[in-house]
């Protein structure tokens, strides 16, 4: 995952082949070689976390362009109607001025109800891979 300024974390980790096999001879002090069938559930799980850990950033890489784009957007419209406003006042035209605040004021509902769909539609899909996370494990049980 990317790291950002304010945040650190830790980067996640997959069982290597070396750590499966040790686990198994500690827990069941069994040895297994690279073609025994937990091995390859080990192989398995490992591609699935990969694939689990490229998802998620190719989400949190598109949510944070979303986010900077919205920013941008509002940066620009809050630009434009401070010197509308400062135009407009200038030209003493009080009623145009609060037309112009109105009008911003809708366009920035709009742009917060477009941020609440974006940030509901992220729950959702990562609410669907703990989803999937789960039954990749129910099913490897």
């Amino acid at each position: 995952m990317s790291e950002h300024p304010n945040t650190k974390m830790d980067e996640p980790s997959v069982m290597s082949l070396a750590t499966a096999k040790d686990k198994i001879r500690q827990t069941f002090k069994l040895i297994v070689d690279d073609n025994d069938p937990s091995m390859i559930a080990v192989v398995l799980h490992q591609g699935f976390m990969a694939d689990l850990e490229n998802l998620l950033n190719r989400h949190e890489t598109r949510l944070v362009e979303i986010i900077s784009q919205t920013t941008k957007e509002s940066h620009d419209t809050i630009n434009q109607s401070l010197k509308i406003l400062k135009d407009e006042a200038l030209k003493g035209s009080l009623e145009n001025v609060l037309a112009g605040v109105q009008a911003k004021a809708r366009d920035s509902e709009s742009t917060e109800k477009l941020i609440k769909s974006h940030r509901k539609t992220m729950m959702v899909m990562t609410g669907l891979q703990w989803i999937a996370v789960a039954t990749f494990f129910l099913i490897l049980k």
